[in-house]
């Protein structure tokens, strides 16, 4: 899965980093982050407007393992 694997080189370039995060509002796009085990952390309410909706942002992290 690309988002696996573009985490995977995210940690193998900067070895550095404990974490990497994704803000999502789309639901099929929060499905794809957990099904390659991101965590939910939380809801960032009215986070951005986006075609003149105001949307709340689900933000996901993934830790180095």
């Amino acid at each position: 899965m690309a988002v696996k694997l573009a985490a995977a080189s995210v940690f193998r370039e900067r070895p550095e980093l404990e974490r990497v995060e994704a803000e999502v509002h789309n639901v099929g796009s929060q499905g794809v982050l957990v099904k390659v085990k991101f965590t939910r952390e939380g809801v960032l309410k009215k986070y951005c407007v986006l075609k003149g909706r105001t949307l709340d942002m689900v933000m996901f992290s993934l830790f180095v393992q």
